[in-house]
């Protein structure tokens, strides 16, 4: 008998440990996602709610996608982003429009980079009329992180682009790896 109590006791007490480190880890990882966002785009993130998510990485060598909607609750980051040498104000490039929507140039046909699919009909990022955007090109042959010149001309992708639209005080954040 005391053998039973004991078990179930032990196993209680496993399933709430499981159970609060796991309601800690949520919110452990969305400040650091936060903060990690924040870094990047140099501006602050932490007042914004992540109300959208999705992240593909953790295939072979960390390939993936991810993207993630940041709900500010005013307009008070404007004036960081244009502040920023890092940020520009909208409409994107044509190679930009490319990435992030899909778009013909050049008799080229370029489907969007950040889709949940594979079949690069489905853009992750609304389309967005007025804000500012930040682009930024980590692939390792890259000499300018913010020229976006040769980024359709290689056969891998390695960028992050941001959007924050003005309008809605929404930032949406997308990253690539190919």
């Amino acid at each position: 008998m005391p053998n039973k109590v004991c078990c179930f006791v032990l196993c209680i007490s496993i399933l709430c440990s499981i159970l609060t480190g796991c309601a800690g880890v949520g919110i452990n990882q969305e400040a650091a996602l936060k903060r990690s966002i924040s870094t990047e785009l140099a501006i602050d993130c932490g007042s914004a709610d992540i109300s959208d998510s999705w992240d593909s990485h953790g295939g072979f060598h960390g390939d993936g996608t991810s993207f993630y909607r940041l709900d500010f609750p005013d307009d008070s980051i404007v004036n960081d982003i244009k502040e920023s040498t890092d940020w520009s104000q909208l409409p994107l490039t044509d190679n930009l429009t490319a990435l992030v929507y899909g778009k013909e140039i050049d008799d080229c046909d370029y489907a969007p980079s950040i889709t949940k699919t594979n079949d690069g009909e489905h853009p992750l990022f609304p389309p967005i009329e007025n804000g500012y955007y930040c682009f930024i090109d980590r692939h390792s042959e890259s000499t300018d992180k913010k020229d976006d010149t040769d980024v359709l001309n290689r056969y891998s992708k390695n960028f992050t682009i941001a959007i924050y639209d003005t309008d809605n005080n929404v930032l949406y954040y997308g990253s690539c790896d190919t």
